[in-house]
Formats: C-alpha cells, sequence, structure tokens
C-alpha cells in the first residue's frame, strides 16, 4: 500500500485522465521512468560525453607535464575537436 496525499492525487488522476490511462498503468509508467534516470544516472561512464572527458583527461595525465605545456591550451583544443 502506498500513502499519497489527496492533492497529489488529485493531480495524478487528472494527469492520467488526460493520457486516457488508469491511475495503475499511470502510477506504473512513472515508477520505470523514474527507475531508468536513476539507473541512468548511477551509470555515468555509460555516456559517450563522459567517457570521452575521461579518455582526454587520462591522456593529458599521462602526457610529460613539460614547462612549455599549456593546460588552458588543451582545453581549448578538446572543445574544438568535439
Amino acid at each position: 500500500m502506498v500513502s499519497i496525499p489527496e492533492e497529489m492525487l488529485s493531480e495524478l488522476d487528472q494527469t492520467a485522465k488526460a493520457d486516457h490511462r488508469s491511475r495503475s498503468e499511470f502510477i506504473r509508467e512513472a515508477v520505470r521512468l523514474f527507475l531508468q534516470v536513476r539507473k541512468s544516472r548511477s551509470t555515468p561512464n555509460q555516456d559517450l560525453r563522459i567517457r570521452k572527458a575521461i579518455a582526454v583527461q587520462d591522456a593529458l595525465a599521462a602526457r610529460d607535464t613539460a614547462e612549455d605545456w599549456d593546460g588552458t591550451y588543451e582545453i581549448r583544443k578538446w572543445r574544438e575537436d568535439y
């Protein structure tokens, strides 16, 4: 059993009705979407942009940090490439 405040339940019912869904269908879909979003946020390495950024950081960390190295230049260059 789930407790939902009356005001929220009223809004939920109105939205479900507008979508031509039952309350149960609406709640199942909402929970499914919530879990999907939460899962995607908990696995950031799945995002291609994040993996690319990590690869760039790893490459920069592996470089010899000579005195002529300019981190700002490297970041700008990386931004232009992607």
